[in-house]
């Protein structure tokens, strides 16, 4: 079972060829790409509004996923990849990352082998009986081992005693971007603001670059004699 898609992927692919029967579940809906599509994106989102990606995205998605190409224009039907398990959410792909942090899952090589039925995706799961596991369409099936990847959550606000308002409830960055990094006596945090690996590499640079200035301030006093 997978909260987001990208783990369950990753090992279904990694068992492939060894004569496992590979079995998925999805527990919400998720945005399918490749990552030469998601890597467009990247590049664009400093040049274009947000729902023009959305609507770039998901046309290059129809391109390699298949999908409807009606006169009504694109829309998160394109790239349908519903009838192989894979529910894309209203929202775009972008938009979904900039408002929730959750990035779209992925595509390892994964998705052709479902479409050829060699990695079977299933419906809700409904109960455990042993070894057993029935799901929502009534269905039964036998495992070996259950892999529950749910996902990351901060533990920050349980170990930290004060943070000044850095952090907030839900463990990550309570402060707006781009003022979210930076908290009080020498606390920062980096990678907890939902803005992906690209915005914790811009936050680490400005971290390095503010404890630099605050070495060099001290130095530059000490070196007056101050």
């Amino acid at each position: 079972m997978d909260r987001r898609g990208s783990s369950s992927l990753l090992i279904s692919i990694r068992w492939h060829g060894k004569n496992l029967m590979k079995m998925i579940k999805f527990m919400s809906q998720i945005h399918l790409v490749t990552r030469q599509i998601w890597s467009v994106v990247l590049a664009l989102a400093k040049y274009l509004p947000v729902w023009v990606i959305d609507k770039l995205v998901l046309i290059m998605c129809s391109l390699v996923f298949g999908g409807d190409t009606s006169e009504h224009g694109f829309t998160s039907e394109h790239g349908d990849t519903s009838e192989h398990g894979f529910r894309r959410p209203a929202m775009g792909p972008l938009s979904m990352k900039l408002q929730t942090g959750a990035n779209p899952v992925m595509d390892v090589g994964a998705y052709g082998k479902i479409k050829h039925g060699e990695i079977q995706v299933l419906p809700a799961m409904k109960s455990v009986h042993g070894d057993v596991v029935e799901f929502a369409d009534g269905k039964r099936h036998p495992f070996d081992a259950i892999v529950f990847a749910t996902g990351y959550r901060s533990t920050t606000k349980q170990w930290l005693e004060s943070d000044g308002g850095l952090i907030g409830g839900d463990g990550l960055a309570a402060r707006r971007y781009p003022d979210h990094w930076k908290g009080e006596k020498g606390l920062y945090c980096a990678g907890l603001a939902k803005r992906g690996i690209l915005g914790s590499c811009v936050e680490a640079e400005l971290i390095a670059e503010d404890i630099a200035n605050m070495l060099y301030h001290r130095r530059s006093l000490s070196g007056a004699g101050i």
